[in-house]
């Protein structure tokens, strides 16, 4: 999707699953492709093992196709949007109309909510102090200067 390549690190096979592994699904538009089944698959295991998932976009609609959204709370591109794209998903009692959701080591986010989720990944993965984190996202959602400089001085 817009040209940008990505190299793998390792197979879907090699994904360890225990409790502190986190993938992270990207948003596109060819999730319904069956060759995505098995990494849709190991999106389960982990989320039954306690590990986080992160889908954005396209991604949530394999997750609710498969029904692993069907007993979380989350969000996407609307409702409609994963009941157009996503037959068998049952979870719109726990969908939210929020940019993004993050329940139950699920985080899950519309197109337009890019910037929250990478904030709430962020946040789950522990890698700045809260008010560090604050200041990151008050100054990529604002611009204004005066966040970086904070920013730079809480690090």
């Amino acid at each position: 999707m817009g040209g940008l390549t990505i190299v793998p690190d390792c197979t879907i096979d090699d994904i360890s699953v225990s409790e502190k592994s986190m993938l992270i699904l990207p948003g596109a538009d060819t999730w319904s492709d069956p060759k995505h089944s098995t990494i849709i698959e190991k999106a389960s295991e982990l989320l039954s093992v306690g590990a986080a998932v992160c889908a954005i976009c396209g991604a949530t609609a394999a997750l609710a196709n498969a029904g692993l959204l069907d007993n979380r709370a989350h969000t996407s591109n609307g409702a409609g949007f994963l009941e157009m794209f996503s037959p068998a998903y049952k979870g719109q009692n726990l969908y939210i109309d929020k940019p993004s959701v993050a329940d139950n080591n699920l985080i899950t986010a519309g197109s337009a909510g890019a910037l929250l989720w990478s904030k709430q990944i962020i946040e789950y993965l522990g890698v700045f102090q809260s008010n560090t984190l604050e200041y990151w996202y008050q100054y990529f959602s604002t611009g204004d200067s005066k966040h970086f400089f904070a920013l730079m001085q809480s690090l």
